[in-house]
């Protein structure tokens, strides 16, 4: 089973976007390139520059500007939603990284070791810190990470849609030590009614 998070979908939907433009500009420009080698090939005369191959370029600059100004928008407009979390009920947990594990403490105090338990259908946010070096976590499977500073608070969020139990979904992604291959935590996404059970008891 695959995790789904907006955030992963919205990066997902922009990269295609950027695929398509890439590809499309690249497969007209060699098009271009094998049609002009094509029609030249006998000549033994240096070839000049013609009308229709100046056309082209003008379309083709025009196209790339306009198509590239309006992904940059897109990026732009985008970028925001990454880092800040929608409106709308939140679970917010402190996270404090150390060699070579995880706590994470929820906001009624309830702490937890190499182990973050979250509800379905909910903004998770993740306020990240270090206690002693440079840690980064990170949740592949939602495409999340941020990086965990002695000293600073990161943020990063997600929202999951799929209840399930995830070993070693947690990882540390900065090189902290003889134990950063071990820096690992479970992520367990339960229904709405289980996580509230628990977290109220």
């Amino acid at each position: 089973m695959v995790l789904v998070s907006p955030n992963v979908e919205l990066w997902n939907s922009l990269f295609e976007l950027f695929l398509v433009f890439g590809s499309t500009i690249a497969v007209l420009v060699l098009g271009y390139m094998v049609y002009l080698v094509i029609k030249n090939r006998s000549s033994t005369k240096s070839v000049k520059e013609s009308g229709s191959s100046k056309r082209f370029v003008l379309v083709l600059f025009v196209i790339m500007c306009v198509v590239g100004s309006t992904l940059y928008v897109s990026l732009e407009e985008a970028t925001p939603f990454y880092y800040n979390p929608p409106s709308g009920p939140k679970l917010v947990v402190r996270v404090y990284a150390y060699q070579w594990g995880w706590n994470f403490t929820y906001q009624n105090g309830k702490s937890l070791v190499d182990l973050l338990i979250v509800p379905v259908n909910t903004t998770i946010v993740l306020n990240i810190t270090s206690k002693d070096v440079m840690h980064s976590l990170g949740i592949p499977m939602l495409d999340v990470k941020a990086d965990a500073i002695p000293g600073f608070w990161n943020t990063l969020w997600f929202l999951v849609t799929t209840t399930g139990n995830y070993t070693s979904a947690i990882r540390c992604y900065e090189l902290c030590g003889a134990g950063h291959s071990y820096m690992l935590a479970n992520l367990d996404v339960v229904t709405q009614k289980a996580f509230y059970e628990w977290y109220n008891s």
